[in-house]
């Protein structure tokens, strides 16, 4: 049977099926026509959903950003906005300004958008490049068919914003990976530190009070604690230990009370500027020059 063409087809109001023109009678649920179809408008409205939604991711991209920013920081913006607004002739502001009398000089709105804007990049970089494939995409279906489609100034201006946005948050966003990775470079210094406290404590310090002397080589620390203690930095990295003798009294052996425990640092090679130098105990300063941190091999021991 030949396929008809969907001008020999109409929508039965009563199954919603196709049924032909020509028939009095639906095929599919048996209802019967009791008029003529009704006859095509002169004039077909232009289907503008992609273009307006195009414009919304833009749009909601700008108002909760707003909205974060004023209601941000215990609403601190938004109550100095108002203070600003206003003025204190108010009995609300008049509030405002008794609760914290300090509004009128906050002056740190660009830090507080720029913090915002580094968080809330995860969520408004991809609104935007939404935004702009609609934007393109609504644009190629109206060049297409202006007829089926409109809203051309629509998705110019909604491709344009969300371009500005993209451009914005992407840069804000770059902008902040240097202080990331400084952050990240800090906790993780922060760490070996707290595993060197932990290893002096833990295990040089326990075996100086037990045999009257620092042991030889980390692995005799066993001695006073079985369960273990840490023998590398956050890199993994293994430490370098290095005990030094002293004569602790005239006359006297040589006995190991000093020492010195370095980690490597992120960079992993001893004697850079990174690395992190441990010296009885305490974490000292070694950027300049590392081997200036040596323990005191002329003091004496009573």
């Amino acid at each position: 049977m030949n396929k008809k063409s969907l001008g020999d087809l109409m929508i039965c109001p009563c199954c919603g099926g196709n049924r032909e023109i020509s028939s009095s009678e639906c095929a599919s649920c048996g209802a019967k026509q009791v008029g003529p179809p009704l006859a095509k408008p002169d004039v077909l409205m232009p289907k503008l959903g992609m273009p307006f939604a195009a414009l919304a991711c833009g749009v909601v991209v700008i108002i909760v950003f707003l909205l974060i920013w004023l209601l941000n920081n215990d609403t601190k913006v938004g109550r100095v906005l108002l203070v600003w607004t206003l003025g204190d002739g108010y009995e609300f502001t008049k509030e405002l300004l008794k609760a914290d009398a300090k509004l009128p000089y906050y002056r740190i709105f660009a830090y507080d958008a720029y913090i915002l804007a580094k968080d809330y990049s995860i969520g408004a970089i991809p609104l935007s490049l939404a935004g702009i494939w609609l934007a393109r995409r609504a644009s190629h279906l109206i060049k297409a068919d202006p007829a089926s489609f409109g809203g051309l100034r629509v998705a110019r201006a909604s491709y344009y914003l969300s371009i500005g946005l993209l451009i914005v948050f992407s840069v804000v966003s770059l902008s902040s990976i240097p202080g990331v990775i400084a952050t990240r470079r800090a906790k993780r210094m922060a760490a070996t530190r707290a595993l060197m406290y932990e290893l002096h404590a833990q295990g040089l310090q326990m075996y100086y009070k037990e045999y009257g002397a620092y042991p030889g080589e980390l692995t005799d620390l066993s001695r006073v604690n079985a369960s273990g203690t840490p023998q590398s930095d956050y890199w993994e990295h293994n430490f370098e230990y290095k005990p030094v003798g002293v004569i602790a009294s005239k006359g006297s052996a040589i006995s190991l009370s000093d020492y010195k425990l370095v980690s490597a640092g992120p960079d992993g090679r001893f004697g850079t500027k990174d690395d992190i130098v441990m010296i009885d105990g305490v974490i000292v300063e070694s950027n300049d020059d590392p081997d200036a941190a040596e323990p005191h091999q002329d003091r004496a021991r009573q």
